[in-house]
């Protein structure tokens, strides 16, 4: 977990202006070339995920996606130059990246079952790596330049590859499941209106997240903000996300998941209302310490519900699911939308993404009807 974000806290928040200097790439372009990863999960992700749910060693799919991420961001940074070449060679590399998060996310919850660690711990540990690619990646940048973009990624994914092969230790012996008993646990899943309620109002409230995902560095450093600063505003918010993992036993104790998800997409409005406004100084970190709500309670929502509803030889498959709409399709769309708004009106563009947590925090209140909550 914490070698995965230790990349992606580096992609996450300087690949888009590395694209911007780098490859002298327009809004609308980085975001084409950051979406069509994300289009395309919906396809790759659940293929990647079936093939994983079926395996005996379920650290073999680690393994290999790992070592292919690492071969595909090297051709990404040495081989593509323009547009089209940037926006092949990123699809392959991003999918596969992105095709990581729920095979260890699924991981890490079978080791939460077994007793060996939380899974609040678990996901922190992560988001401090993050966190510390955040502030780190951020110094190298405004040390050495953009470039460090480069070294950094590639060097993190060789230790997801590392820790791949020789860190993680078996899963208990499970009875592999045949393909067709697989594909009847995923129409099981896609009948259970609940799982879809989950799927769509978080899928909607995480997807709010693409101006931010995308545009957050470019529109800072417009407005004047050092490197080194961004990266701390990044880390900031994370850090707060960090502080409600590791405070989650006393919070899942009195607040429902599906509470939590309602909280979510109010936090999520708030944050992103504030954010079209520009606003410059103090603001800012209390609108990053949102973070912990807009993201957080929403993904520790959704992953209390949907291990709750997925049988075990469909867990991964359910994390892709759910990955796969949050982070996929709707995050791809919106995050094509969001390279076009950012051209017409700049931080503006911060305004539809309250307008999707809004709607994502109204789909969730049928979380609390009777018929979903006892249907399947």
């Amino acid at each position: 977990m914490s070698c995965l974000f230790t990349t992606t806290g580096v992609t996450l928040v300087f690949l888009p202006r590395w694209l911007e200097v780098e490859r002298a790439l327009s809004g609308a372009e980085i975001g084409l070339v950051l979406s069509l990863a994300q289009f395309a999960r919906i396809l790759t992700g659940p293929a990647i995920a079936f093939w994983a749910d079926g395996a005996a060693d379920r650290r073999l799919p680690l393994r290999l996606v790992s070592g292919a991420a690492l071969a595909a961001f090297a051709a990404f940074f040495f081989l593509a130059h323009d547009f089209w070449s940037l926006l092949l060679l990123g699809f392959i590399a991003l999918s596969l990246l992105q095709a990581v998060t729920p095979l260890i996310e699924a991981a890490l919850l079978r080791a939460t079952a077994l007793g060996r660690i939380s899974y609040g711990l678990g996901r922190g540990i992560g988001s401090v790596a993050f966190i510390v690619a955040n502030i780190v990646g951020g110094f190298m940048v405004a040390r050495f330049g953009i470039g460090a973009v480069v070294v950094w990624v590639l060097l993190a994914l060789a230790s997801l590859l590392a820790s791949s092969v020789f860190a993680l230790t078996p899963d208990p012996p499970a009875a592999k499941a045949p393909g067709r008993e697989r594909f009847g646990a995923l129409a099981a899943l896609m009948r259970s209106r609940r799982f879809v309620i989950v799927l769509v109002s978080c899928g909607l409230i995480q997807c709010a997240h693409a101006f931010y995902y995308a545009f957050s560095t470019i529109a800072w450093r417009a407005q004047g903000v050092p490197a080194e600063t961004i990266g701390f505003l990044w880390a900031f918010g994370v850090a707060v996300e960090v502080a409600l993992l590791w405070s989650l036993a006393p919070i899942e104790r009195r607040v429902s998941a599906e509470a939590m998800i309602l909280v979510a997409a109010a936090g999520a409005v708030v944050r992103w209302i504030a954010m079209g406004f520009a606003p410059e100084g103090a603001i800012l970190w209390f609108l990053q310490a949102l973070h912990a709500l807009s993201f957080a309670a929403a993904h520790v929502g959704a992953m209390r519900l949907i291990y709750r509803e997925a049988p075990d030889n469909a867990a991964a498959m359910a994390q892709t699911l759910y990955s796969s709409l949050s982070s996929g399709l709707l995050l791809g769309i919106a995050t094509i939308v969001s390279g076009w708004l950012y051209d017409w009106g700049g931080a503006k563009g911060y305004w539809a993404m309250a307008a999707l947590a809004g709607a994502g925090g109204l789909i969730a209140l049928m979380l609390f009807t009777p018929r979903a909550a006892t249907s399947r």
